[in-house]
């Protein structure tokens, strides 16, 4: 009998003998059944069962639904079964009648669910929970995350929270005596003061601020401790460090290739926002979208750069549109984990299994972030910033750019005027039949190279120097194929190999060019390059420019940094094939499309401009890279590229390069039509509006020196421009695209399996787009900061908390759906959040808030007993007490020794780390020298593949991903750290310098505890301080060999005038110290 068949017959015998109401339990889920609540809370005891046991299959996700039922929604659970008809998975108030009841309660593997297999069994409490929720009504309720935090919440009464002023203390203290527990009593001020410095400025207090806080008796020395704090430059950089996490800040791209790429000016925007206490709402919504405000500031453009940390590919071969996707689906996750605190990427391959958001919603959610002009492959040499890009001056450059672009445009002013002037002379030239005078009938004014391909080898026939060769990259046996010519012979082109011009063709975007051929194209040929000037493809950006077919359409390209930074223009009109046709490209070094043309056949081609963008230079500047040993500079190449499609079967001939910008009538000329040979006999008369225009133009460039002069002085200034614009820094950011490009569902989340369009909108169960926002990146943060909006505050205020407890009031920080924790204090979250939004979302207040609550201010040290009850300090019985972060254990042992540098802001720093770590990417770590050795800890320069190992070892995360909760470890490893990195051991034997020169040693010991640890040592601790260092002095002084190492650690050079002994024995205390819980613990 198949099992189908058994549990059809199991329900039909169940269902005559069992009666509608409830039936008799098991004894052990009978007598769990008896200790449960009188009433039970969905959210509480019902939904996380079901959602971990059975929405895997029954939930939300269509794709793997069995048996066609859904837990999840009241309507569909309590409907007829689909496959078992007058059945019913769940009858409110009747569990005899419901299968759920009696599928969880039966001993037979065939029919029992969760099936065995799954090893998801209930317990017999869990049972007993479901059977008296059937059996309450089965009431379904909404999941709690998803209901707006009610306003409506108060802090308890003063009475009923034990007398507590405070609004956070009267939460807790209230659930304090409902479990009949008294909190700690305050921390001492030492530790206290510690604590406080840790959590709001990432560093130890000073000696002084230690003893002016010790000293201090007045009723509001703690108060005045917090607004220092809080007023500190060294705030915003611990608040930047977890917002780097979530942002998944890091120096380098990521993947294989992990090249360097500088958004440091991002960072200092981040501390800066903190310590002005940007409000949360702003902060939050010039990074999804400042570059959609009104009138953006730079400031706003530069907030944006959130959007662009995610790892970026450069190794060529990669799927482009693979990984542009792969970019999108980032920016949604952080969106996600970071903001709303849900795992939205589960739905990004089908409909979540855990929370009510399909995969349509994800994409619809996808669709904010897909209209940004990026590549998947980003350049990669590390002088070109993946586009789009905000161009950060210097204020003198900021100068000298704005006065050369006044200059630039009075010049072009001044040519357009005086071209003006002289117009209606030119006209009349030509109407008096001055052209028919012109004998030249070939342009050779600005003519540097001209290849007319008759003999090999292949000579520019202005300059027999200069030879064109056949080129392939790692190939240097390419020899030319001769064929007929347009004019004799051509040359035959095979799609792999092109000719090379050498240094031909070098030309900046400030200089004027032309470049001219004439080429057959086979008929069956769709793609291949006519001429470039560039290395590669997407590899280096298609820096340079090129002429190319492309899907039967011609491309004109110029490019710093494809596709923002360029001009691209497409013909799409038809191409002639099998027979010679004359192409030509003009530009006039305005960076601009409009001087950028095509022509065929001497007529200048109508293109669509696709972009119009190019602020930055088209040449490579003898670029030198580790796998480009030799300058990389290429000139033009024709009929083919390095990793390009080429003009395969095409045959080209009488290639010309100018250094000048051809002007119409000359175009004409070099094709040699018919037209072009009949024109300059034509009679004024008989000349067309057209040709007119053609005659004016040629003459007026060609006959007025005045006019050229001015040209020359415009080319200068642009060039000047050019040069200056070159040093400014990039950095990316967002930008979006004039027209939208459209979004789809993508099957099993396959980058190129189009589902459905989708268009920008809004989860429906957590809270629906309001209509009157606009369905765009700007729209997304006022939806996030609607007042209805259930997540966004509750998942800060959070995140914030468990920054200062070491645990959120919802422990799963970065989920806050089914499959997360419940909040432990749910009210007191709830009024929190409001109380944020009510405050103007305003950082520092919250902070100050939750620091100045008894709660906060309790000491960390329990009784044995409560510790086992409540170890991860869920009721807020106790103060805070963890180890600290990896950052604030490097910068305690800097400050300790003085050795640190408080510097704010600036590109990142390369600390002492082992050799060799780098060689998996064929690069080599140079540390850096003074004091950039001594930043802090922050300003780390952060290398995704090999993360700087000392604060990897302490959780610090490697950033790939957006991070809000770091994994806490305890290994043997940081011991060895702090026990052998140079950075430790050189702060270890500073420290023991200023041991040493104390005038009294024990004096000595307390100041450096009192630096490293906040308090000074107690007797105990003390006694085996000095054990310690007596015994390290007399084995120092017994060996023959001494260990002289530890002495010279770091890049500081110990005095030599101490005595040797004395220092070794104080810098092993030191480092001793530096090991010690009391150092690397906060309480």
């Amino acid at each position: 009998m198949n099992r189908q068949l058994r549990t059809l017959l199991f329900i039909f015998i169940v269902f005559l003998v069992v009666p509608a109401c409830r039936t008799e339990l098991p004894e052990d889920v009978g007598r769990a059944y008896r200790e449960l609540p009188a009433e039970l809370d969905f959210n509480i005891h019902v939904k996380p069962l079901l959602s971990d046991r059975c929405f895997a299959c029954h939930g939300n996700d269509k794709n793997k639904l069995k048996a066609g039922l859904r837990l999840d929604e009241a309507e569909a659970a309590y409907a007829e079964l689909p496959e078992s008809p007058g059945k019913f998975a769940i009858r409110p108030g009747k569990p005899g009648q419901s299968e759920v009841f009696h599928r969880i309660i039966t001993d037979n593997p065939e029919l029992q669910m969760p099936p065995p297999e799954a090893n998801l069994q209930l317990s017999a409490r869990e049972k007993a929970i479901l059977v008296k929720w059937i059996e309450d009504g089965a009431e379904y309720q909404p999941h709690w995350s998803f209901i707006p935090p009610s306003g409506a919440i108060t802090p308890p009464a003063v009475t009923e929270a034990g007398g507590a002023e405070h609004p956070i203390d009267r939460f807790v203290y209230q659930q304090l005596r409902e479990r009949g527990v008294e909190p700690a009593p305050k921390a001492e001020k030492a530790s206290l003061l510690r604590r406080l410095s840790f959590d709001l400025t990432g560093l130890p207090p000073a000696q002084e601020e230690m003893e002016q806080f010790l000293a201090d008796a007045s009723p509001d020395a703690y108060e005045k401790q917090v607004d220092r704090l809080l007023a500190s430059p060294h705030y915003g950089e611990r608040m930047a460090v977890d917002w780097l996490d979530l942002a998944r800040f890091a120096d380098t791209h990521g993947y294989l290739a992990d090249r360097y790429r500088d958004m440091s000016p991002w960072r200092d925007w981040v501390i800066q926002s903190f310590n002005e206490n940007v409000p949360y709402d702003q902060f939050v919504t010039w990074q999804l979208a400042g570059d959609l405000m009104e009138e953006p500031t730079r400031e706003q453009i530069l907030a944006t750069g959130f959007n662009r940390l995610h790892p970026q590919n450069a190794e060529d071969g990669i799927i482009d549109e693979e990984f542009r996707v792969s970019y999108v689906s980032d920016r949604t996750d952080v969106l996600g984990v970071g903001l709303l605190g849900l795992s939205l990427g589960c739905a990004k391959c089908h409909d979540h299994k855990y929370d009510p958001i399909s995969q349509k919603e994800y994409y619809q959610l996808y669709s904010f972030f897909n209209n940004i002009n990026e590549s998947g492959l980003i350049p990669w040499e590390e002088s070109s910033t993946p586009v789009p890009t905000l161009l950060l001056p210097t204020e003198q450059q900021e100068q000298t750019l704005g006065e050369l672009k006044e200059q630039i445009s009075r010049q072009e002013k001044k040519i357009e005027e005086l071209s003006a002037q002289e117009v209606a002379s030119i006209r009349s030239f030509v109407d008096r039949e001055g052209h028919r005078t012109l004998s030249e009938t070939f342009p050779s004014i600005g003519m540097i190279a001209h290849f007319d391909l008759e003999n090999a080898p292949l000579k520019n026939k202005l300059n027999p120097s200069q030879e064109a060769k056949m080129d392939r990259r790692f190939s240097n046996n390419e020899v030319p194929t001769l064929v007929a010519g347009k004019k004799g012979k051509g040359l035959l082109l095979d799609g792999d190999a092109w000719l090379d011009l050498g240094k031909i063709g070098v030309f900046k975007r400030s200089q004027p060019f032309s470049v001219a051929l004439q080429v057959n194209i086979p008929q069956s040929l769709e793609n291949g390059v006519i001429f470039h000037k560039g290395f590669g493809t997407g590899i280096h950006s298609f820096r340079g420019f090129h002429l190319q077919l492309k899907d039967n359409q011609l491309e004109l390209m110029m490019a710093h940094t494809y596709p923002d930074n360029a001009i691209n223009e497409i013909y799409e009109g038809y191409i002639p094939r099998d027979e010679w046709i004359h192409l030509a490209v003009t530009y006039d070094g305005s960076s601009r499309a409009d001087g950028y043309r095509v022509y065929l056949n001497g007529r200048e081609l109508p293109t669509t401009v696709e972009i119009d963008n190019l602020y930055k230079d088209i040449i490579f500047h003898n670029m030198v890279d580790r796998i480009y040993p030799h300058p990389i500079e290429p000139g033009i190449q024709f009929g083919g590229r390095w990793r390009g499609t080429g003009l395969k079967g095409g045959v080209i001939d009488e290639l010309m390069v100018f250094g000048r910008e051809l002007r119409a009538l000359e175009v004409l000329q070099l094709g040699n039509t018919p037209e072009a040979n009949a024109l300059l006999a034509k009679k004024a008369a008989t000349l067309s509006a057209e040709e007119h225009q053609w005659l004016t133009d040629f003459f007026l460039n060609r006959q007025l020196p005045a006019l050229r002069q001015e040209k020359i002085i415009l080319q200068k200034l642009r060039t000047t421009y050019v040069d200056s614009a070159e040093a400014v820094q990039e950095v990316m950011v967002l930008k979006e695209m004039p027209q939208r490009r459209p979004a789809y569902i993508l099957e099993r989340g396959q980058y190129d399996v189009y589902g459905e369009e989708v268009f920008p909108t809004t989860p429906e169960q957590i809270l629906p787009m309001p209509e009157n926002l606009p369905p765009d990146r700007l729209g997304l943060a006022k939806w996030l900061f609607h007042p209805d909006h259930p997540l966004t505050a509750r998942v800060a205020v959070n995140r914030y908390w468990k920054n200062l407890f070491g645990r959120g009031l919802v422990k799963s920080v970065e989920d806050f759906g089914n499959q997360g924790d419940l909040p432990d204090h749910p009210q007191l979250l709830d009024w929190l959040a409001v109380h944020f939004i009510e405050s103007g979302w305003d950082v520092k207040a919250l902070h100050k808030l939750i620091v100045t609550s008894a709660t906060y201010r309790q000491s960390s040290i329990t009784s044995d007993k409560l510790w086992e009850k409540d170890p991860e300090n869920v009721w807020l019985a106790r103060g805070p007490a963890r180890r600290l972060t990896g950052e604030m254990i490097r910068d305690n042992a800097l400050a300790a020794s003085k050795l640190l540098q408080a510097e704010i802001g600036g590109p990142s720093v390369k600390p002492y780390q082992p050799e060799g770590l780098w060689k998996i990417n064929n690069q080599e770590y140079r540390p850096d020298i003074g004091s950039k050795l001594y930043r802090r800890s922050l300003y780390t320069f952060w290398k995704r593949s090999v993360p700087n190992p000392t604060l990897a070892t302490f959780d610090v995360p490697n950033r790939s991903e957006c991070t809000v909760r770091r994994q806490a470890t305890s290994t043997p490893l940081q011991a060895l750290v702090l026990m052998n990195d140079p950075s430790f051991l050189e702060a270890a034997r500073v420290i023991g310098e200023q041991i040493t020169t104390s005038d009294d040693l024990q004096q000595g010991l307390k100041v450096a505890f009192q630096r490293l640890a906040g308090r000074a040592p107690d007797a105990e601790e003390l006694k085996s301080l000095l054990e310690i260092r007596n015994f390290e002095y007399r084995k120092y002084t017994q060996r023959n060999n001494k260990p002289v190492g530890l002495l010279s650690s770091g890049a500081s050079v110990a005095p030599t005038d101490l005595p040797e002994d004395e220092l070794y024995a104080n810098t092993v205390l030191a480092s001793v110290m530096m090991c010690s819980d009391a150092a690397i613990v906060l309480r």
